[in-house]
């Protein structure tokens, strides 16, 4: 599981070098992304729900999709991810991934 979490997160960072810098400002939405697209925050992670699975987003767009299903999780974690779970640093979340997805 932490090979997962380290690939994860590498993939994550290695997303945000590549492409944050050339995002516009205005981006637009993925359909598939649930009320974690709903939110205003400038900064920050958005952890939600996208086709079943934990999912991460930033200004609306899915940075990465793990294999986390939401069915595996307790109610209590789903009623959170559903609502879109902020988080304000890389660091946090790691974190917030490796508690959903170990």
């Amino acid at each position: 599981m932490k090979k997962l979490i380290i690939i994860t997160g590498t993939v994550l960072i290695a997303y945000l070098i590549l492409v944050t810098p050339l995002t516009p400002a205005a981006t637009t939405q993925d359909k598939t992304s649930v009320t974690a697209r709903e939110s205003t925050a400038e900064t920050g992670y958005i952890i939600g729900i996208s086709e079943g699975r934990v999912t991460v987003f930033k200004d609306g767009d899915t940075v990465v999709r793990t294999d986390t299903k939401l069915s595996d999780l307790p109610k209590s974690d789903r009623v959170k991810l559903k609502e879109g779970v902020h988080v304000d640093s890389l660091k946090e979340l790691k974190e917030r991934l490796e508690d959903y997805c170990s």
